[in-house]
């Protein structure tokens, strides 16, 4: 009987050594990814506020504005070029920015990639963890089968460690009791449990008092000593067997295997009807225990069977061998996933061993598409908010209204690509991009009315709103009963002839070229 091996991967992202750590003091996989969801809008709030109090208060100018640019549409409806002429004045003029809330839209964007990089690169490393979890398990059955010390046998955390040197020196101690030409034993020091050692040609075989397995270590002989190579087990029958022994005793929970009928120690399921052998016993127990260890990784989430598969009911929530391989195995000449030779994870036969009870979950769907169709219709009710808040922009901004014909193609588009991004990734991602709306939808409500109250605490105190916006300033009463403008009705059309925005220039322009 073999172990697998299996190597615990990197997290690979800073992002998702933050993520591990908060699902670690959470203990539940969603409340941490809410927790960063959170702390990671936190951090992006302030170039949040930036941002949609800019376009906020743009939205307000642009009100202003509308009286004058709708005039402006009117009046230059077939020469586009000229009608942005003449709307880039007026911002000028009135002290619209286009740009201000840019820089931090784009850094707001940024944050947005390294998330989906984040959670992208947690997914690929918590569904490896969990097939390395379950190989402790199923390796754990083995390394439970020996007496441990101090100072041979030790099992250290998920590993069992056997000093072979000290073996191999005890081995050849004349002093060592022999048991046959080829076995001898030893107690080691503060124990009430015997080593036995056999030793062939190529390989020891070592078992305890109460072992229910044979540790076999391959071996190579070599001028400055041994060398020790792989490792194998096979299990000791007489060990499952005997009396008093605390290993294969029933309060040993390795030591059993579920049935219909309960729980069977090995005594137990080797009579009856359809005795079963040694071998395919401790087999049975490790399938077992590794089932048991998915079953319990915390990976669940409501309706959601693997929080870190996606939400859909093609899905399941243990990959596929090949699709498992695929995502998660080395692929030479580079990490596309398209082309190249892959490297398995494992073997196919450890797979099904580690998934032998799990059929269940390798056919069940993971979910029913819900985080995804959530996910579609927050985003649209986010983009709708904030749509409102730029209606001015949208109609005015063009000679032909057609940016708001492009905002509505948006408010949609943007609810439709959020929905294949849940779809494509797990839905942990949905669960993120979900409550990430949420909060941004009401940060956006909240930062809207904060700065309709500021501009409205300016028009009460100033009359304006900005000291750059065109307010006519009114004739005192001398001046409409009797005095008339210095410049006359003639000065006054040569201003307005003046005048880029009123247009009165271009006709200017245009009769003097009549007359040349």
């Amino acid at each position: 009987m073999s172990l697998i091996n299996l190597v615990l991967p990197d997290t690979g992202n800073f992002l998702v050594d933050i993520i591990l750590w908060l699902v670690n003091i959470t203990s539940s996989v969603a409340a941490g990814v809410i927790l960063f969801t959170v702390l990671l809008k936190l951090i992006t709030l302030p170039f949040d506020f930036m941002s949609r109090f800019s376009m906020r208060k743009n939205s307000i100018k642009m009100e202003e504005m509308r009286p004058e640019l709708e005039k402006l549409q009117q009046q230059y409806a077939d020469n586009k070029d000229l009608y942005n002429q003449k709307m880039m004045a007026l911002y000028k003029k009135n002290g619209y920015s286009m740009f201000g809330a840019c820089l931090p839209t784009i850094l707001t964007l940024i944050i947005f990639i390294v998330a989906v990089t984040a959670f992208n690169d947690y997914s690929k490393y918590q569904n490896v963890k969990y097939f390395y979890d379950m190989t402790n398990a199923y390796n754990g059955v083995l390394y439970a089968g020996l007496d441990t010390d101090e100072r041979y046998i030790i099992v250290n955390g998920e590993n069992l460690i056997v000093d072979m040197e000290g073996i191999s020196e005890i081995y050849s101690s004349e002093d060592t009791e022999s048991v046959s030409d080829t076995v001898k034993k030893f107690t080691p020091e503060g124990e009430n449990h015997e080593i036995f050692i056999e030793k062939s040609s190529n390989e020891y075989v070592i078992y305890t008092t109460n072992s229910y397995v044979y540790y076999v270590r391959g071996y190579s002989s070599a001028e400055n000593g041994e060398t020790f190579g792989n490792i194998s087990f096979r299990v000791r029958e007489e060990g499952l067997t005997a009396e008093n022994n605390p290993l294969a005793s029933e309060a040993n929970d390795y030591l059993k295997i579920k049935t219909a009928e309960g729980e069977l120690t090995y005594s137990q399921s080797a009579e009856g009807e359809n005795p079963m052998t040694a071998e395919n016993f401790i087999l049975d127990i490790r399938q077992e225990r590794s089932a048991e260890t998915f079953r319990n990784n915390g990976s669940k989430f409501l309706w959601v069977k693997n929080i870190w598969v996606t939400d859909s009911a093609l899905a399941h929530p243990i990959e596929s061998y090949q699709d498992f391989n695929n995502k998660h195995g080395q692929r030479e000449g580079g990490s596309c996933s398209c082309s190249g030779t892959v490297t398995p994870v494992m073997s196919e036969g450890d797979y099904n061993n580690l998934t032998a009870k799990l059929s269940e979950q390798k056919s069940q769907p993971n979910g029913y598409f819900i985080l995804v169709a959530l996910t579609a219709g927050i985003s649209l009710l986010t983009q709708i908010v904030m749509s409102k808040g730029q209606k001015a922009q949208m109609e005015l901004q063009t000679v032909d209204g057609q940016g708001a014909q492009t905002q509505k193609i948006m408010t949609w588009m943007m609810p439709i690509m959020m929905a294949v991004f849940a779809f494509m990734y797990t839905a942990a991602f949905s669960l993120y991009i979900i409550l990430s709306s949420l909060i941004s939808m009401f940060t956006t409500i909240g930062i809207n009315k904060i700065a309709d109250l500021k501009y409205k605490k300016k028009t009460e105190e100033g009359g304006v709103t900005h000291s750059r916006v065109y307010t006519p300033k009114q004739q005192p009463e001398e001046d409409k009963k009797g005095k008339k403008d210095k410049k006359g009705k003639k000065g006054k059309k040569e201003e307005n002839e003046g005048d880029f925005l009123s247009g009165e220039a271009d006709k200017k322009k245009h009769v003097r070229g009549r007359l040349k």
